[in-house]
């Protein structure tokens, strides 16, 4: 008896988008490729099918070798500071793949369809919002970063209560950029960012009892990524003092683009997509 596969989808959304023309187009193509590959009509140990998945499979290994090479290239050329770690995490990525291909005789339709899922979902969707979104905001002048800085309905995870306490956290952050010259401009953004600190330890609190509530099964994960952010935000808060007042701001925009809306995007739409399933 053959076992049909689970239809999933891997689709682009505005919000992966780093704002570079190039690399954005790039990103798209590989999850139009990984699309195509979940969208055969998979049927276990169907070789017709199984010929033509690894025919797919192989176009993204190829093309996600030529994309890493063009950020690679670009990378060198704006003088990106942290190369060679995100050239660790291109190989790296790049191996993962490589077992895959490998084991594509060995393993079922299934099991294929699950680890290139995966793989898109945990390694390359998170390489984009986390790590590549560094590369954006090394080579975005401060005045950019201010002036797109804030809520936008994209980072929506379709739950009311945690939406709202989404757009305060940005609207608590943006009240630091918008702090005018002044003597005590340092003490006051200090306040607002400590201000930033409280609310999101009660949004955390909150969102944590949520998943309590409904038995959300990477509740110990989930907590882990509040940790590491609170502890990346206190961190900050005490270095606040002798910080450049530019090198501050591109940091701010860092820890809310990178912790917060990565956290957003990548963790907290996992916790009400598993609401959701659960009731059907």
């Amino acid at each position: 008896m053959t076992k049909s596969l689970t239809r999933k989808t891997i689709i682009w959304k505005p919000e992966y988008n780093i704002n570079e023309i190039i690399i954005d187009k790039e990103h798209k193509q590989l999850f139009d490729l990984a699309q195509k590959a979940l969208e055969i009509n998979l049927v276990e140990n169907s070789s017709k099918e199984k010929t033509k998945l690894k025919e797919i499979i192989s176009q993204l290994f190829l093309y996600t070798k030529t994309h890493f090479a063009n950020e690679q290239s670009f990378m060198k050329k704006i003088y990106y500071p942290d190369f060679d770690n995100h050239l660790i995490l291109h190989k790296t990525m790049i191996a993962k793949l490589t077992s895959l291909i490998k084991d594509l005789n060995t393993l079922s339709m299934y099991e294929i369809e699950s680890k290139l899922y995966s793989f898109i979902e945990e390694y390359f969707l998170k390489h984009i919002i986390l790590e590549d979104k560094k590369i954006h905001l090394w080579n975005t002048p401060l005045s950019n970063l201010k002036h797109n800085f804030g809520w936008k309905d994209v980072y929506s995870v379709n739950n009311e209560t945690i939406d709202k306490d989404h757009k305060i956290l940005f609207e608590i952050a943006k009240e630091a950029f918008e702090v005018v010259e002044s003597p005590k401009r340092i003490e006051k953004i200090r306040t607002i960012i400590k201000k930033l600190y409280v609310y999101m330890n009660k949004h955390f609190e909150g969102e944590e009892k949520f998943m309590e509530k409904i038995n959300y099964p990477k509740l110990d994960e989930h907590k882990i990524y509040h940790k590491e952010i609170i502890e990346n935000l206190n961190s900050f808060i005490k270095k606040l003092p002798t910080m450049n007042i530019e090198i501050f701001e591109k940091e701010l925009a860092r820890i809310i683009d990178l912790s917060l809306l990565q956290h957003i995007i990548q963790e907290d739409r996992k916790i009400v997509k598993w609401k959701q399933n659960s009731r059907l």
